[in-house]
């Protein structure tokens, strides 16, 4: 049973898929409101054995209509919780690439999981390096001298000046 004490099999999809989204205004977020992975929402689609689904892309399907091979569903909004259709649009996975890069969204430089360094310490090592102090750079900042080389060369950090 749920909220409304009908048992969830008894909705459709959309009538299930509704009851669980805040709808505002026309150009505002849309967030859904149940279970979430990595920040998208995610809904069943019908019973256990028939699997569940990205919530944005049933949104998308709900106003638009099936999704053609070999597209994915984009938010323009870049909220990975909001479904409501007017943010989404049709793209492919080099679309969507591109567009994080274009919104400066891509983990780069300090956001990306593995970064050891700052920014400021990457403008500090190109100030300080003098030929031959590779190896002294790599051990005051705790790196390898392939990344000090790399930074020096601009091959790493790039976006750095």
């Amino acid at each position: 049973m749920n909220r409304t004490g009908c048992k969830d099999d008894m909705r459709t999809l959309e009538e299930r898929f509704w009851s669980h989204v805040d709808v505002k205004g026309d150009d505002d977020c849309w967030e859904w409101k149940a279970k979430k992975v990595e920040g998208y929402g995610q809904i069943r689609l019908g019973s256990a054995s028939s699997g569940s689904e990205l919530a944005h892309r049933v949104s998308y399907q709900l106003a638009y209509g099936p999704i053609p091979p070999g597209k994915i569903v984009c938010h323009r909004c870049d909220n990975r919780g909001c479904v409501n259709p007017a943010h989404l649009f049709l793209g492919s996975y080099g679309d969507n690439s591109r567009d994080m890069v274009e919104k400066n969204r891509s983990m780069k430089g300090e956001r990306h999981w593995n970064a050891k360094l700052t920014e400021a310490q990457v403008i500090a090592i190109r100030a300080e390096f003098i030929p031959g102090s590779t190896d002294q750079l790599a051990e005051k900042y705790g790196v390898d001298r392939n990344t000090i080389e790399e930074i020096i060369n601009h091959r790493r950090w790039i976006h750095v000046p």
